[in-house]
């Protein structure tokens, strides 16, 4: 009996491991079909950052050409870089540790610090965008809170997202089968709303009085550049949910059209609200919380609040979860727990710093700026480096293995070509300052131009021998592997 007992609870941490930490998934271990993988990431890409966003390329082009660049830029740019998530679902193990082969084991660790620094920022979005929904849903019943309760009902969202991620896949599961369907069903009202509310032509019709700029394509292609941008930031945690999906077709799909549908028909609402808030009130309002109460009755904009609202706590625990599997399969001795307070002390201290919306458009862009060179390297390396072919062993480090350890831990092939990529997008548009640099790539984008960049110079340099001998010292393990 205590035999069975011991048996049942290794292999009850063996699942743990694997669901929480860094171990292969099993097949036993899946736990995803396609709708329920499609619900999880449709929830993780449907806070009200999505009306944000919507509302920022409202400013730069008309709603028909918003329309078509949310929709097909953003599935266009998903259909090619989540490719490579059938390796994650193939081997049950996520992108960071097929990324060892890349970075080296050291290297992995730079590039895992750095995607956290400049993409957990997005979390703070949520926050501070549910703050607002609870700021207004108070306002609607007559109270007035002080300036300082925003920022900790920012905090709020940071702590409840944070215990339903320690919860696991199993309350995210559920939060998401609740609150996704919910969040389709408002978002179709806000749209109905929105067109009711004001002439159809009013929305239809829709171009910006002013983009800034007298060449009307340079505002569309920043447009799509955003669009771009919006999504391939989810490249970091892209693996965590497809490598519980029971199938490859499964968990390419579930992301493609989690993101690329439900996201982007979020983002049209986001625009949809700001172009109606402006007829009415002559204000751009992004806030759909104040959208809400300004052009519905009390009873639907209370309900509808309620749920924008803590959409933000449900993509906080999916990212939660999502980041902490992320950074384990990089520093595999920290613990998930503490991960995950890590996590919430730094979306935390940005909360109450408070300026990260100030800085949407910037920060979106920057962020794109790392996450397209890793995508291109991913995918390369993936489908014409490798050959789709990884050694397990050494890229979990067991004794004996070390084809991934390259030099002191750092593949600076991989690290160099990262930095390049950073420097074509940079060379081409300026973030921070919307300078054009260089008119005639600015075209295909700046994050566009990086991906392909990058990518070309990578299967470039493992087409000289040195360095392909260099990047490709897995192949005798592979063999040997094989062969029995």
């Amino acid at each position: 009996m205590k035999k069975n007992s011991n048996k049942e609870n290794l292999n009850k941490q063996i699942e743990k491991e694997a669901i929480f930490g860094i171990m292969p998934v099993g097949t036993k271990q899946k736990q995803y079909g396609f709708f329920d993988a499609f619900l999880v990431l449709s929830g993780y890409c449907i806070a009200t950052w999505s009306y944000t966003q919507g509302s920022y390329l409202a400013t730069l082009v008309g709603f028909k050409q918003l329309l078509i660049g949310a929709f097909l830029g953003a599935i266009l740019m998903l259909a090619i870089y989540q490719l490579p998530v059938i390796l994650s679902v193939r081997y049950g193990i996520d992108i960071w540790i097929w990324l060892k082969a890349v970075f080296g084991h050291n290297g992995i660790k730079v590039m895992t610090v750095v995607i956290i620094l400049i993409n957990f920022p997005w979390y703070a979005v949520c926050a501070d965008l549910f703050a607002s929904s609870m700021d207004n849903l108070l306002a609607l019943g007559g109270i007035n809170i002080p300036e300082f309760c925003h920022t900790l009902l920012g905090l709020f969202c940071v702590i409840l997202g944070t215990i339903i991620a320690y919860k696991g896949v199993g309350a995210i599961t559920w939060t998401t089968r609740i609150l996704v369907p919910l969040l389709v069903l408002v978002g179709a009202v806000v749209v109905y709303i929105g067109f009711s509310s004001v002439p159809f032509d009013v929305i239809w019709e829709y171009t910006p009085k002013s983009t800034g700029y007298d060449n009307n394509i340079i505002p569309y292609i920043i447009s799509i550049e955003a669009n771009f941008a919006f999504v391939i930031t989810l490249v970091g945690g892209m693996a965590e949910i497809p490598r519980l999906t029971k199938t490859e077709r499964g968990g390419f799909w579930a992301g493609v059209l989690g993101q690329g549908l439900t996201g982007s028909f979020f983002v049209v609402i986001g625009a949809v609200m700001a172009i109606a808030m402006q007829y009415v009130t002559g204000e751009f309002i992004d806030d759909p919380t104040i959208m809400l109460a300004t052009l519905s009755v009390p009873a639907v904009a209370l309900c509808s609040l309620l749920l924008v609202g803590f959409a933000n706590v449900g993509t906080q625990a999916v990212g939660s979860y999502i980041y902490a599997v992320m950074i384990k399969s990089s520093f595999h001795k920290a613990g998930y727990k503490l991960i995950l307070i890590v996590l919430a002390c730094y979306v935390g201290g940005l909360c109450i710093w408070g300026k990260i919306i100030d800085y949407f458009g910037s920060f979106l862009t920057i962020g794109a700026c790392v996450y397209a060179p890793l995508a291109a390297l991913l995918f390369v390396d993936f489908f014409v480096v490798r050959r789709q072919k990884i050694s397990l062993r050494s890229a979990y480090g067991i004794k004996g293995h070390n084809a991934y350890n390259y030099t002191k831990g750092f593949n600076f092939i991989g690290l160099l070509c990262v930095i390049v990529g950073i420097g074509i997008s940079l060379a081409i548009y300026n973030p921070l300052s919307g300078d054009i640099h260089c008119r005639a790539l600015f075209y295909l984008t700046p994050t566009g131009c990086s991906f392909i960049g990058t990518g070309i110079l990578y299967w470039f340099l493992n087409k000289i021998p040195a360095i392909k001998k260099y990047t490709l010292r897995d192949r005798e393990e592979i063999s040997a592997y094989e062969k029995n």
